[in-house]
């Protein structure tokens, strides 16, 4: 079952990344207010915005900023809402794709979530796309991990999330193998992102 839970959620996530570099995003959204405003770091979706996504890769500090955005997908009908942190880079598929499924009438709220949680309650995982096409690394299907990827949120409003975040990420080819021995490390990880 948490194998098929995994597979499935970095399905999700894949599908979060991929539809994040179209100009349009649509998706199933939890927000009910009518304003349309984006919180205190302004509008639009790439970079400029306010929103980020950034951290340091193997110690060297990398910013994500386009189409930066937490994308949530309320499916609590089929007993799960999941959350995708996203944001990459203009001018290539470099980016990052992290966050948090929730089962069991568990919801969104601040706190500490990791992938070393064995519960019921909620599972992370993560997705670094690389410019090289068909290498991915992926967090959160590795066990044990060196590092195990801690997602925090600290804040949560309507319009706006922000958190930090850090952990291994290990090379996934395009068969899915994972390879144990190849894994890059994100440290002093952060995001500001808009809620869609």
């Amino acid at each position: 079952m948490k194998q098929i839970s995994f597979s499935f959620f970095i399905s999700i996530f894949l599908l979060f990344f991929f539809s994040s570099c179209q100009k349009e995003i649509s998706s199933v959204s939890t927000r009910t207010d009518t304003t349309g405003g984006r919180g205190t770091g302004g509008g639009g979706a790439a970079g400029g915005s306010g929103y980020y996504i950034k951290g340091k890769k193997d110690g060297v500090q990398k910013t994500y900023t386009f189409l930066p955005s937490a994308n949530i997908i309320n499916a609590s009908s089929l007993g799960f809402i999941s959350l995708g942190l996203v944001a990459g880079t203009s001018n290539s598929a470099e980016g990052l794709n992290i966050g948090i499924n929730f089962f069991n009438t568990a919801t969104i709220k601040t706190g500490i979530y990791s992938e070393d949680y064995f519960g019921l309650d909620y599972l992370v995982a993560g997705v670094y796309s690389t410019n090289s096409p068909g290498i991915i690394y992926s967090a959160g299907l590795q066990s044990p991990s060196l590092k195990p990827l801690v997602i925090t949120i600290l804040t949560k409003t309507t319009n706006e999330m922000t958190g930090k975040f850090e952990g291994a990420f290990y090379k996934q080819d395009s068969n899915g193998i994972i390879s144990p021995a190849e894994y890059i490390l994100f440290t002093e990880g952060e995001f500001k992102l808009p809620i869609k």
